[in-house]
C-alpha cells in the first residue's frame, strides 16, 4: 500500500516552489548558456562537422544531403542509394535520422546548418528536459537546474556532438523527457501522458536503434518502480492495468516507427548482421565495450588518456564518460534523503545494472543477456549504454543538491565525500596514480600509458582545482553562509566549467560545407559525366563516403551496414582486393580509377594529372579506354554454391561477359555454360537512370532465354517489366541485379520499391493519429471538467 508522506518528507519537499513559466524559461536560459560554453563558435558561422574524427563529415553529411535533395526534387524519401558499395537500400540499410523530425529542417535550410542546429537544439534540450524531470520529482528550481546542467554537459552526452553522433545525442536528450512523461502518466495520473509517451518512444526509436533498445529496458524498470515501489504513488494506481497502458504506449510508439522499422528488419537477413554473416558472434558483440578499468574516467578522464593519448583496450575512443567532480559528490548525498531514499537506491541500482551492461564481455554479468535477449547478438559498442548510468547519476546529483540547499547534509559528510575527491586529485597531481595506470595497461599499450603520464598529472591538477572549488561552495552552502540563489549559481557554474574544461577537447569546428566539400579538378570532371558509371578510389584520396556528397557513385564507401553479398564479392575480408581484378572492373562498370600517383594502367588513360584534392590528398584520375557496359546481355548461366561464386568471378579465366553465375538453388531457363562460350548476340544500353529506377533498351536478340545483368546490387525490392510485362528479377554473380530475358526482348524497366515501407507508412500514420488522439482527447476533457469548477 502507498505510504503517506512523513513529516520529514514534507519538510524536504517544502523547498520545491510551484513551477511557473518564468521559472521554466529561466532554466532554459541557463541550459542555453551552458551549451554556449562549447557551442559559441557556431555564432561565428562555423559548423559542427569535426574533421576526420567525425562520422558526420566522413559519411553522415553525404547521406543526409542525398536524402534532402531527393525529397526536394521528388517530394518523397529515396529508397535506393546507388552511390556506395554498388548500391544499397536507403531506408532499410539506415542512413541516419531519415524520419526523425530533424530531417524536416534539411528540407527548408542548408543541410550543413540543419544538421548543426538540430544537434545544438538537442544539446540544450537534454539539460532542460532533465530540469523538468527534476521539478516533476519535487526538486526545487536550483537543484533541478544543477541536475540539468550536469546532464547536459556530462561527457557521454556532450562529447557526442563533435564526432557527429547526432542520433545518440537525440536519444540522450529524449531520455529525461521519457522518464518525465512516464512519471506524469503514473505518479501524477495524467491520462494524456500515455499518448505523449507513445510519441516520445517513437522519437527515441527513430533517433538511434541501439540506444533505444536499452532506454526502453530502462523505462520498463522505471515503470515497475512507479507502480510497485514508489512511496508517492497514488492509492488508486492499479499495477497491472497501468503497466498494460505503458506497454500499449510502447507498442503504439513502435507502430509510429513502422515506416522505418519494417524495412530495417526486412533488410537484416541480407546484411552483415544476418545469421551466419560476418558481423555477429561474441567477439563482435563485445567490441567497443567500456573496460571496467576506465571507470576512473568518470572522475579523471586523463587517467585513461583522452583522444590521441588514449591507452585503453578499445582501438579508438572519440568520446569521454567524464561526469565531473561535483555531480558525483552530490550524487553521494542523495542517499541521506529519507523521503527519497527508496528512489535513490533504486536509481543507483539502475545505474549499476546498466554500467555492468556497458562492460559487456569484460565481466560474466553480460553473458546471459547476450544469450537470451533478442537481437543483442547483432549489437556491438555496448560502451554507448553508459549514457544511462550517467543519466541516473545526474538525477541523484539533483537530489543531493536539494539536500545541500536544504542544509540537511551533515558537514562531516560534505568534508568526507568532497575531501576524498580532493585527495584522489592530489594523488594524481603528485604523480602517485601513474603506477596504477601502468599496472592496468596491456602490453601493446604500455608505451602509450607512459607517454600519457604528463597529461594524467596535469589532468589531476585540473580536477584538484575544481574539486576544491566545489567543496568550498558546498561547505559555505551547508553552513548557511550562502543564500540559495548565490549557492545555486555557484554550484551550477562549478559544474559547468568543470565539465567544459574537459569536453572542449572533443570539439572541432569547421567552415561551411561549401568550403569543406568544394570542387576540385577530379570532382569537377566526374560531375560532368552522365550517369550511370562507377569510380574505384584505389588511392583512398577521398575515402569514406565523401564522393557521395558530389553524387559520384563509388565501388567503396563508409557505411558499415552494406549488403553482405557485396562484401563477399568485393573481398572485404582481404582489403577489397577483388575489386581490382579485371573481371570485377567489368562487372561493376568501373569507368574511372583514382590513384595516388601517375603510373601506367593497362586499359586506362590519365585524364586529370596529379593534383591535391579538396581534402588534402594526392590523386590522379584515370578513365577506361573503352566505355564499360553498365548493363549486359549474358547468353549462358552457371550455377554455383555461394562459397565458390566470388572466387570464380575474379578468376581471369572465367568469362564474366558471357556467363552469369547464379546460386546453385536457382531455376534458370538459359543455356548452361559450356565451352566454347558463346558471344552475346544482343547488347544493352541504359537509356534512363536515376537512384532506384532504370530503363534499358536491348539491341539484337538471343535465340534462347538469356539474362540482363546490371552493374548494381540486387535486393529483393527490385521489380522489372520486360516489354511492358512483369519480369523475373534474380541475383547474379553473387551480388548483382539481373533480369530474365525471353528471346527477342527489347526493353526493360527496373524499379526499386519496398513493400515494407509502403505498408509501414500506413501503420505509422494510423499509429500516430491514435497517439495524438490519446494525448489531446484526455487533455481537452480535463480542461472541460475544470472549467465548471473554475466558474463555481
Amino acid at each position: 500500500m502507498p505510504v503517506p508522506p512523513t513529516s520529514a518528507s514534507s519538510a524536504s519537499h517544502a523547498t520545491s516552489a510551484p513551477a511557473t513559466t518564468t521559472a521554466h524559461l529561466g532554466a532554459l536560459a541557463v541550459c542555453l548558456a551552458a551549451a554556449l560554453l562549447l557551442l559559441w563558435p557556431l555564432l561565428t558561422g562555423q559548423i559542427m562537422f569535426g574533421g576526420g574524427r567525425s562520422d558526420m563529415f566522413i559519411a553522415g553529411y553525404s547521406f543526409r544531403l542525398f536524402g534532402a535533395e531527393w525529397f526536394k526534387e521528388t517530394g518523397s524519401i529515396p529508397q535506393w542509394n546507388p552511390y556506395l558499395f554498388g548500391g544499397l537500400p536507403y531506408i532499410g540499410a539506415m542512413h541516419g535520422d531519415i524520419f526523425y523530425p530533424s530531417a524536416w529542417l534539411r528540407w527548408i535550410m542548408p543541410v550543413d546548418l540543419a544538421i548543426t542546429y538540430a544537434m545544438a537544439l538537442h544539446f540544450v534540450l537534454a539539460g532542460w528536459f532533465m530540469y523538468r524531470l527534476g521539478r516533476s520529482l519535487g526538486l526545487g528550481w536550483g537543484a533541478a537546474v544543477v541536475a540539468g546542467v550536469a546532464y547536459e554537459l556530462t561527457g557521454i552526452v556532450a562529447s557526442q556532438m563533435s564526432p557527429g553522433h547526432d542520433g545518440k545525442l537525440f536519444v540522450s536528450a529524449l531520455t529525461p523527457l521519457s522518464f518525465w512523461v512516464l512519471l506524469a502518466a503514473i505518479r501524477h495520473q495524467k491520462p494524456w501522458a500515455f499518448g505523449v509517451f507513445a510519441i516520445t518512444v517513437a522519437l527515441i526509436i527513430l533517433g538511434h536503434y541501439h540506444m533505444a533498445y536499452f532506454l526502453l529496458l530502462a523505462l520498463g524498470l522505471w515503470a515497475l518502480y512507479l507502480v510497485f515501489w514508489d512511496p508517492q504513488r497514488p492509492a488508486e494506481v492499479k499495477p497491472l492495468p497501468t503497466l498494460a497502458l505503458a506497454a500499449g504506449a510502447v507498442a503504439l510508439g513502435l507502430g509510429i516507427t513502422a515506416l522505418q522499422v519494417m524495412p530495417f528488419f526486412a533488410y537484416i537477413p541480407f546484411s552483415p548482421r544476418a545469421d551466419g554473416a560476418t558481423d555477429l558472434g561474441w567477439e563482435f558483440a563485445t567490441s567497443y565495450a567500456l573496460p571496467p578499468g576506465e571507470v576512473f574516467t568518470l572522475l579523471l578522464p586523463q587517467f585513461n588518456g583522452v583522444l590521441d593519448h588514449y591507452w585503453g583496450t578499445n582501438p579508438i575512443k572519440f568520446h569521454t564518460e567524464y561526469m565531473g567532480a561535483l555531480p558525483l559528490v552530490l550524487a553521494a548525498f542523495a542517499f541521506g534523503d529519507k523521503s527519497r531514499r527508496t528512489m535513490a537506491f533504486t536509481l543507483a541500482g539502475f545505474a549499476l545494472f546498466f554500467l555492468l551492461l556497458s562492460f559487456a564481455g569484460h565481466t560474466p554479468f553480460y553473458r546471459p543477456f547476450y544469450e537470451f535477449m533478442p537481437l543483442l547478438k547483432k549489437i556491438r559498442a555496448m560502451g554507448m549504454v553508459f549514457y544511462l548510468p550517467a543519466f541516473f547519476l545526474c538525477v541523484l546529483a539533483g537530489i543531493g543538491a536539494e539536500r545541500v540547499f536544504a542544509r540537511t547534509v551533515p558537514m562531516k559528510t560534505v568534508l568526507g565525500v568532497g575531501g576524498a575527491v580532493v585527495l584522489f586529485a592530489l594523488l594524481g597531481a603528485v604523480g602517485a596514480l601513474q603506477g596504477l595506470a601502468e599496472s592496468m595497461a596491456i602490453n601493446e599499450r604500455y608505451e602509450a600509458v607512459v607517454g600519457n603520464a604528463p597529461y594524467l598529472q596535469s589532468g589531476a591538477v585540473r580536477l584538484l582545482l575544481f574539486a576544491a572549488a566545489g567543496l568550498a561552495v558546498l561547505v559555505l552552502t551547508v553552513s548557511g553562509k550562502l543564500a540559495r540563489p548565490v549557492a545555486t549559481g555557484l554550484l551550477a557554474a562549478v559544474v559547468a566549467f568543470d565539465l567544459w574544461s574537459v569536453n572542449r577537447e572533443f570539439y572541432t569546428f569547421s567552415p561551411r560545407a561549401t568550403a569543406l566539400f568544394a570542387d576540385d579538378a577530379i570532382t569537377t570532371r566526374l560531375k560532368e559525366v552522365k550517369p550511370p558509371y562507377r569510380v574505384l578510389d584505389a588511392a583512398n584520396a577521398y575515402g569514406w563516403s565523401l564522393l557521395m556528397a558530389y553524387k559520384v557513385p563509388t565501388a567503396l564507401g563508409y557505411h558499415g551496414f552494406e549488403l553482405q553479398r557485396y562484401r563477399e564479392l568485393g573481398g572485404k575480408d582481404n582489403g577489397w582486393q577483388n575489386l581490382f581484378s579485371p573481371n570485377l572492373l567489368d562487372l561493376l562498370a568501373i569507368r574511372y580509377l583514382i590513384l595516388p600517383d601517375s603510373q601506367p594502367v593497362p586499359g586506362f588513360r590519365q585524364v586529370v594529372p596529379k593534383m591535391t584534392t579538396t581534402f588534402g590528398t594526392p590523386a590522379v584520375l584515370y578513365e577506361r579506354d573503352s566505355l564499360p557496359a553498365y548493363a549486359r546481355v549474358i547468353p549462358a548461366s552457371a550455377k554455383l554454391a555461394k562459397e565458390q561464386a566470388a572466387a570464380t568471378s575474379v578468376d581471369a579465366r572465367f568469362p564474366v561477359n558471357r556467363v552469369a553465375i547464379f546460386d546453385d538453388s536457382a531455376t534458370v531457363q538459359s543455356p548452361a555454360a559450356a565451352q566454347p562460350f558463346a558471344e552475346p548476340k544482343a547488347t544493352a544500353t541504359v537509356t534512363s537512370w536515376q537512384p532506384g529506377a532504370m530503363e534499358i533498351q536491348v539491341t539484337g536478340a538471343e535465340g534462347a532465354p538469356s539474362h540482363l545483368v546490371v552493374s548494381e546490387n540486387w535486393y529483393k525490392d527490385w521489380t522489372a517489366e520486360v516489354d511492358g510485362k512483369p519480369g523475373v528479377v534474380r541475383r547474379a554473380d553473387l551480388s548483382l541485379l539481373s533480369v530474365d530475358l525471353p528471346p527477342g526482348a527489347k526493353s526493360v524497366r527496373l524499379t526499386f520499391a519496398s513493400p515494407e515501407y509502403a505498408t509501414g507508412k500506413l501503420v505509422s500514420l494510423a499509429s500516430l493519429a491514435l497517439a495524438v488522439a490519446l494525448s489531446l482527447v484526455p487533455l481537452a476533457m480535463g480542461r472541460r471538467r475544470a472549467a465548471p469548477e473554475g466558474a463555481a
